[in-house]
């Protein structure tokens, strides 16, 4: 099976957070932005969550906001195109390296916490099961 690619720009992947805003900024969803191009965007949102087609995106760690339209929803993911005139180009890995080592460094951050969480479960399920065979 061929795809078909209609973006005119290219598209740098990202794990940026963001925040949908419609109904005149009353309503507020946190969302991970993980495409991003000078055109538009592929945005992860619970599913839930009810998305007008007209929405505001703002994305707080380049304090940027664009005025969006839905182009496509499948599942927690769906994609936009940014409806403002003037997009400003996004920074790529080169332009910006203190700002991929900072994200790198909050990511590994967080898998560090994960990892420690999970292991704290481990034990905490291991020590379920020993008393339940012994009760």
């Amino acid at each position: 099976m061929t795809t078909v690619e209609n973006r005119a720009t290219g598209r740098v992947r990202s794990f940026l957070r963001g925040e949908i805003l419609h109904s005149n900024g009353n309503s507020r969803t946190e969302c991970t932005i993980r495409d991003l191009s000078a055109g538009g965007a592929r945005i992860e949102a619970p599913q839930s969550v009810t998305v007008p087609e007209f929405f505001d995106l703002f994305i707080p760690q380049r304090n940027l906001r664009h005025r969006v339209k839905m182009i496509w929803r499948h599942a927690s993911e769906f994609g936009v195109s940014f409806q403002n005139e003037h997009q400003p180009p996004v920074p790529s890995i080169e332009e910006n390296p203190n700002e991929i080592r900072m994200r790198m460094l909050e990511l590994e951050l967080e898998t560090a916490k994960l990892k420690s969480q999970i292991a704290e479960m481990r034990t905490i399920i291991e020590l379920l099961v020993k008393e339940r065979k012994t009760a």
